[in-house]
């Protein structure tokens, strides 16, 4: 009689959403002040650059977010102010003191 073998099964599967994996990273690293998280940040360096964020292509390849330390919550806003009057709309999260205020995503 020849045994059966079956598949391994791994139990513990957890999904991960990429909201979650900001806040866990804004409160592990970015606790206190104002924080704006900008997505997929490679397709915007020299727009991001313009609007005064010393950003570079050599030290971010590969990104999925760059987070940006701010003064505020109002320069933040200015900063994403900026970024759409240009004519682009990267999904950005503004953090204070950890914990998310705002988004520019469309309900």
């Amino acid at each position: 009689m020849k045994k059966q073998e079956s598949g391994a099964f791994y139990q513990q599967v957890y999904s991960v959403s990429m909201e979650d994996m900001i806040d866990v990273w804004i409160e592990t690293f970015h606790p206190l002040g104002s924080v704006l998280v900008i997505c997929d940040a490679g397709n915007y360096f020299q727009l991001l650059q313009d609007c005064g964020i010393l950003c570079s292509q050599l030290n971010a390849y590969n990104n999925k977010f760059l987070t940006v330390e701010l003064f505020g919550v109002d320069e933040a806003l200015k900063v994403m102010d900026n970024i759409h009057s240009s004519g682009y709309y990267p999904v950005m999260y503004l953090y204070d003191n950890g914990k998310q205020i705002l988004d520019n995503i469309e309900p």
